[in-house]
């Protein structure tokens, strides 16, 4: 059973977190499509990080949709990506912490990376039921009052 993290980018989770309280910690992006000259430079940190032993980083590739709102689609490729990894990979997992919905400062990858642990957990995220969260956002979007109309 373990405790997991799950992150957007290298760095948040030690600008967000404390990292070292968990057992796992999921980093989803590597690349950039606006700064690809740091893929490489975020391997070998994550390589070097402290907890190295306990990060497990997805690779995908930031859609830079946060800046650029017309690589949608690219963006929400990305979101079924994690959607899909999670509940193949979660079996053992108690609790899961992420960004909030807000994604701390609005940045799209940790709303993002939010929304896809609430769609696809069924463990506590972020001491949360995802299933009341899903079947709660599931009535406000029946009735077109969803917060992010």
């Amino acid at each position: 059973e373990m405790r997991v993290l799950v992150v957007a980018h290298p760095d948040d989770e030690v600008l967000w977190f404390a990292a070292e309280t968990y057992d796992l910690i999921v980093v989803v992006f590597l690349g950039r499509t606006d700064k690809p000259e740091q893929t490489e430079g975020r391997r070998k940190a994550m390589a070097e990080h402290p907890l190295a032993d306990r990060i497990v980083c997805l690779g995908l590739t930031e859609s830079n949709f946060w800046r650029d709102k017309s690589k949608k689609r690219e963006h929400e490729a990305n979101r079924a990506r994690l959607a899909s990894w999670l509940p193949e990979n979660s079996a053992d997992w108690i609790s899961v912490d992420t960004h909030d919905a807000l994604g701390e400062y609005q940045h799209a990858d940790h709303i993002l990376v939010h929304g896809a642990c609430m769609e696809a957990l069924d463990c506590p995220v972020n001491g949360k039921d995802p299933s009341i969260y899903r079947r709660a956002k599931a009535a406000y979007e029946k009735h077109g009052c969803w917060t992010w109309y």
